[in-house]
C-alpha cells in the first residue's frame, strides 16, 4: 500500500472507531443518569466522513484539487455536533434536542450550497460528483421495492400483516412520504458523513486488500462494530446491547453487500447516501414509528436470525453475481481518483 495511503488509513482508523469509544463512555454516563440521549445517532453519523476529510486534510495540505472549504465546514458542523451531544449530558436537554435538528437542517442547506460553490474538478477529484443519474435511481427503486418485501415477508411470519395494511391505509403514511424529500434534504449532511467514510474512502482500500467480496464484508462487520455504543445505550439496554450487536452486524453485512454493489456500479456517493436514508427513514414508516430514531426497541435471538436470513437473501444477492468476483470492478482509492482527474486536466491543458 503507498505511503501516503497508509496514513491516511490510520488517522482514519483512529478518527472513526477513536471517537465512538470516546463518546460511548459519555452515553454510558448518560444513560446510567437517565438522560435523553437523543442527540448522540445524529453526531455518530458524522464521525466517518470527518475521519475521511481530516486525513486528506493533513496528507495532501498542498494538493491543488482539495476542497478545503466544503471539508472545513463539515468539520466545523460535526464538532458543534459532538458538543451538543455532551452538552445534551448538563444542560436542559429539551432545548439542546430542539437546537441539534434545526442546526442539522441549517447545516445541511449550507452544506448543498458549498457543494455547488466548489470547483467541477475537485468534486470529480474527491469522489463528490453527481453521474450515472439513470442507474442510480433503478438502484434506489430497488432497494425501496426489496425493503418493502422484506416488511412483508415480516409481518407474515409473525402471522399477521393487518398491521402493514394500516400503516399504509393511515394517511400519516403517505404524508410521511410526501415530505421524505424535504427531509432528504434537510438531513442529507449526516447521511452523507458515514456513507463518504464507509463507501468512498474505506471500501475501496478494503477491497484492493482483500479482494472485492471479502473487503464489502469485512467493511460490514467493522460498520456494525461501530454502532456499538448505541446498541448498548440508545437502540436497547445494557442487558440487550450484544444481541443489538449481532443484529448490527448482520444487518450491516447485507446492507453492506448493496450498498457496495450500487457504488460500484455507478460510482456515485450520492446513490448510497440516498439508499442510507431510505433504510433509516423506511424503517421508521413501516414500523408506525414517527421518529428515524429507533430507540429502546424490542430484540430477540429468533428475531436476530430470521431477520439476518431474510435480509442477507434480498440484500446479499449481489455477492454471487459475476460483477462481484472481478477485481477490476472496485472503485478507485481516493489517491487513485485524484491522480486520475490530474492527469486528464493536464492532458486538457496540453491539448
Amino acid at each position: 500500500m503507498e505511503q501516503n495511503e497508509k496514513k491516511q488509513l490510520v488517522i482514519f482508523s483512529l478518527i472513526a472507531f477513536g471517537l465512538p469509544v470516546i463518546m460511548g463512555l459519555f452515553m454510558w454516563y448518560g444513560y446510567h443518569q437517565e438522560i435523553n440521549l437523543r442527540i448522540f445517532p445524529s453526531a455518530h453519523m458524522y464521525y466517518p466522513a470527518a475521519a475521511v476529510m481530516i486525513a486528506l486534510l493533513l496528507t495532501e495540505k498542498n494538493e491543488p484539487l482539495l476542497p478545503k472549504s466544503f471539508f472545513k465546514l463539515f468539520l466545523v458542523q460535526t464538532v458543534i455536533m459532538i458538543g451538543s451531544s455532551i452538552l445534551s449530558l448538563f444542560i436542559t436537554n429539551k432545548f439542546l434536542v430542539a437546537f441539534s435538528g434545526f442546526f442539522t437542517t441549517c447545516g445541511s442547506l449550507v452544506f448543498c450550497i458549498c457543494l455547488l460553490l466548489s470547483k467541477d474538478e475537485q468534486i470529480a477529484a474527491y469522489g463528490l460528483a453527481f453521474k450515472n443519474r439513470r442507474r442510480s435511481l433503478e438502484f434506489i427503486f430497488l432497494f425501496i421495492f426489496l425493503y418493502v418485501v422484506i416488511s412483508v415477508v415480516i409481518y407474515l411470519i409473525d402471522g399477521d400483516i393487518s398491521p402493514l395494511f394500516e400503516i399504509f391505509t393511515d394517511e400519516k403514511t403517505w404524508r410521511a412520504l410526501f415530505f421524505s424529500l424535504l427531509t432528504f434534504f434537510f438531513s442529507i449532511a449526516s447521511n452523507f458523513g458515514e456513507e463518504y467514510g464507509w463507501r468512498y474512502f474505506f471500501q475501496p482500500i478494503l477491497q484492493k486488500r482483500f479482494g472485492p467480496l471479502k473487503g464489502v464484508i469485512l467493511l460490514g462487520i467493522l460498520w456494525g462494530l461501530w454502532h456499538l455504543p448505541l446498541n448498548f445505550f440508545f437502540y436497547t439496554s445494557p442487558e440487550y446491547g450484544m444481541m443489538s450487536v449481532v443484529n448490527q452486524v448482520f444487518g450491516c453485512i447485507s446492507l453492506g453487500i448493496f450498498f457496495a454493489y450500487a457504488y460500484m456500479k455507478t460510482d456515485n456517493i450520492w446513490t448510497v447516501v440516498t439508499l442510507h436514508f431510505v433504510n433509516n427513514y423506511l424503517g421508521a414508516i413501516l414500523s408506525a414509528d414517527t421518529s428515524t430514531a429507533a430507540q429502546n426497541y424490542g430484540i430477540s435471538w429468533k428475531f436476530i436470525g430470521l431477520f439476518a436470513i431474510i435480509r442477507l437473501i434480498c440484500f446479499g444477492w449481489p455477492a454471487v453475481t459475476k460483477f462481484f468476483k472481478n477485481p477490476k470492478n472496485i472503485n478507485p482509492t481516493p489517491k487513485m481518483r485524484v491522480a486520475s482527474i490530474t492527469d486528464s486536466l493536464k492532458t486538457a491543458k496540453e491539448g
